[in-house]
C-alpha cells in the first residue's frame, strides 16, 4: 500500500508588533513626516536641476523683453498693496515689542536700535519672502499646472517651442529683480511703522527713534538682507515652476501641487535664512 503523504500546515503568520494599533498611532506622523521630507528633497534636487537649465537660457533674457516686463509688473506692482499692510504692521509690532522689553532698562533710542536690526535683518526679507511664496508662488504653480492639465506645454513641445525659455527664464528674471526691490521697500515701510507706533503709543520724539535707528548700524545688516531676499526669490519661482510642472491629473492635482509650492518655499526659506545668518554673523 502506498504511504499517503501529508504535508504540513502552514503556520499562522505572526502578527508584527509594527502593525499594532499603538504602533501606528506613534509612528504614523513619523511616517507621514519623512515622506513629507523626502518630497522636499526630492524637489529641491528637481529645482536645482531646473536651476541650471535655466541658467543656460540667460542670453535669450533681452529677446524676452516684453514678457520680462509683464511678469515684472505681477511680481512687483501688483504685490505692492498686500506688502504695505504687512510691512507697516509688522514693523508696528516689532517696536512696540521691543519697548515692552527694554523699557525701563535701557533708554528708548535703542529701542529703534533694536528694531531696526530686527527688521533689516529678519523680519523685512523673510516675512516678504513668505508672502510672495503665498501669493505669487501659488499663482505661479497654478498657471504651470493648469497649462500642463490642457496640454498646452506639450504643445510648445510639439512645435519646437522652448518652455524654459518663454515661460521660466522671464519669471526668473522678475523673481531675482524684484524681490530685493520689495524687500528695501518692505524695510523702508516697517520703519516708518515702528515710528508711528513710537510717536504716537511711546511717547517717543521723532529724533529719538531716528537716532537710535543710526546707532549700532552696519552695512553687513542691509547686505544681508538683500541676499536673502536674492535667494528667497529663486527659490520661490523655482518651487513654483517645478510642484506645476509636477502637478498631477484634474483639480485637485493642481491644488496639490499649489500647496506643495507654498509649503516647500516657505521650508526653504527658513532654511536659507538660518544658513545665510551663519555665513554672516
Amino acid at each position: 500500500m502506498e504511504e499517503t503523504k501529508t504535508v504540513p500546515e502552514e503556520a499562522p503568520k505572526r502578527a508584527s508588533a509594527l502593525d499594532s494599533p499603538a504602533a501606528l498611532v506613534v509612528l504614523g506622523p513619523w511616517l507621514r513626516l519623512g515622506a513629507k521630507a523626502k518630497n522636499l528633497l526630492k524637489e529641491s534636487c528637481l529645482a536645482m536641476a531646473l536651476l541650471g537649465r535655466v541658467l543656460i537660457r540667460v542670453p535669450y533674457i533681452m529677446r524676452n523683453r516684453e514678457l520680462t516686463l509683464v511678469q515684472t509688473i505681477s511680481i512687483g506692482v501688483s504685490s505692492l498693496p498686500l506688502l504695505v499692510v504687512t510691512s507697516i504692521f509688522t514693523g508696528a509690532v516689532a517696536t512696540f515689542q521691543c519697548a515692552y522689553q527694554f523699557r525701563n532698562f535701557v533708554p528708548d533710542k535703542f529701542i529703534g536700535t533694536a528694531a531696526c536690526k530686527m527688521i533689516l535683518i529678519e523680519l523685512g526679507p523673510v516675512l516678504t519672502g513668505l508672502v510672495l511664496a503665498g501669493r505669487v508662488g501659488s499663482a505661479l504653480a497654478a498657471e504651470i499646472g493648469s497649462m500642463k492639465e490642457k496640454e498646452e506645454l506639450d504643445a510648445m513641445e510639439v512645435l519646437n517651442l522652448d518652455s524654459l525659455r518663454y515661460l521660466a527664464l522671464p519669471r526668473f528674471a522678475a523673481f531675482i529683480v524684484m524681490m530685493p526691490a520689495l524687500t528695501l521697500i518692505s524695510d523702508l515701510l516697517a520703519l516708518f511703522g515702528g515710528w508711528l507706533v513710537s510717536v504716537l503709543s511711546l511717547n517717543m520724539t521723532t529724533y529719538t527713534y531716528t537716532s537710535g535707528l543710526q546707532l549700532y548700524f552696519q552695512t553687513k545688516d542691509l547686505y544681508s538682507g538683500m541676499l536673502k531676499s536674492f535667494i528667497f526669490g529663486i527659490i520661490i519661482c523655482l518651487m513654483g515652476y517645478v510642484s506645476g510642472r509636477n502637478a498631477g491629473a484634474g483639480a485637485r492635482g493642481v491644488g496639490l501641487a499649489v500647496m506643495r509650492s507654498v509649503v516647500s518655499a516657505c521650508v526653504l526659506i527658513l532654511i536659507f535664512d538660518f544658513v545665510v545668518a551663519l555665513c554672516f554673523f
